[in-house]
């Protein structure tokens, strides 16, 4: 899953949450459209990109439906380390 992407980097936790969570194959595809979108171009609208506060601060939230979130942190260069995928409100 993490070749393919140009501004994309994979945290450990990320992978396994995307691997162990009980995702079903719509929600696994809409994760997958979504990362696609965050590399290619991050302002679209549809990922509702914000930053989150409290004990994520400095970290971003991407949609990728209206339950499921990524989250990543900046780095340089525009580059983004995905952190988790999740119910909107899992941890």
């Amino acid at each position: 899953m993490a070749d393919g992407y140009r501004s994309l980097d994979f945290t450990a936790t990320f992978l396994e949450t995307f691997a162990a969570r009980d995702f079903t194959a719509k929600d696994r595809a809409a994760i997958l459209k979504a990362l696609r979108l965050l590399d290619e171009n991050e302002q679209h609208p549809s990922l509702r990109i914000h930053k989150l506060t409290g004990d994520r601060d400095g970290s971003w939230s991407a949609s990728a439906t209206g339950s499921l979130r990524l989250t990543f942190q900046r780095m340089e260069a525009g580059r983004k380390r995905m952190l988790t995928v999740s119910k909107h409100y899992d941890r």
